[in-house]
């Protein structure tokens, strides 16, 4: 028994190595959940993606525009994803994989910022790692 015990955490911290570091952010306002997945590939390259789910009490708008931001404090630029009349499809709008090659990384630790605006409406709030 302690010989597949050993085996099996082994391979979850080998595929851990292998895969490298995968941090999930989220957070939400009155009428907006957000998730937003971070896999770091190597030093330099990362891939982002997410999902935002409508929470409100009315009816799930057609279109947003949304942006999500982090700040890159050695180059004192801003980097992240955005979309502009990205469809809501039962409450929920996905956003296209983006890998960024030869940026800053995102840290596990940092804040980042979701603004989204539908119908005349914009709700700003943060997103911080939950694992």
């Amino acid at each position: 028994m302690k010989k597949i015990i050993v085996l099996f955490t082994m391979a979850i911290i080998l595929s851990g190595c292998t895969n490298g570091d995968r941090y999930n952010f989220s957070g939400n306002s009155d009428n907006w959940e957000v998730v937003y997945t971070v896999e770091v590939t190597d030093e330099i390259e990362q891939q982002t993606s997410g999902i935002i789910k409508y929470i409100g009490e009315n009816k799930d708008p057609e279109a947003i525009d949304y942006k999500i931001e982090y700040k890159n404090e050695n180059s004192n630029s801003t980097a992240g994803n955005s979309g502009e009349a990205s469809p809501i499809k039962r409450g929920t709008a996905e956003f296209e994989s983006t890998v960024c090659g030869n940026c800053a990384i995102i840290q596990k630790d940092e804040e980042i910022e979701a603004e989204i605006t539908w119908n005349g409406q914009t709700e700003t709030f943060l997103l911080k790692t939950n694992n």
